[in-house]
């Protein structure tokens, strides 16, 4: 990762939903659990803070799908809860965190897809450039 490279695009498509769900990891395991949960937790958060510096779309694009089939999954529990009429005023927070955490997924899904299409109209521009000499 070069420092020329980061610009408030790539900061916010790539960088912050990391970040983002390295703290809610974070979050997890502060709380006592099993070491084999807490395990593949730091193993999620490592490869989630590996991809900020690989930049790797395949890992990028698995841990979004996870982490949005784990979000989409709690909406559902916590919709699940208000209709039972079981929901109190703190499940506004937690329904505000999960809608971000959505948005997050997607920009992590999405977050690398650019990339190619930029390489591509750099190597039409170079072959533009070496036809015309």
């Amino acid at each position: 990762m070069k420092l020329k490279s980061l610009n408030r695009k790539r900061i916010l498509r790539q960088i912050l939903p990391s970040i983002f769900f390295i703290l809610c990891i974070a979050g997890y395991i502060g709380e006592v659990r099993d070491l084999a949960v807490n395990l593949i937790a730091v193993g999620f958060a490592l490869l989630l803070l590996g991809n900020i510096f690989l930049q790797n779309k395949i890992i990028s694009r698995i841990m979004g799908v996870v982490f949005l089939l784990g979000s989409c999954y709690l909406w559902l529990a916590l919709m699940s809860d208000v209709a039972k009429g079981k929901a109190t005023l703190g499940y506004v927070g937690g329904a505000f965190l999960i809608l971000f955490s959505i948005a997050m997924s997607a920009l992590l899904i999405l977050g690398y897809g650019k990339k190619k299409q930029h390489i591509e109209i750099e190597t039409e521009q170079c072959q533009e450039i070496t036809s015309m000499l």
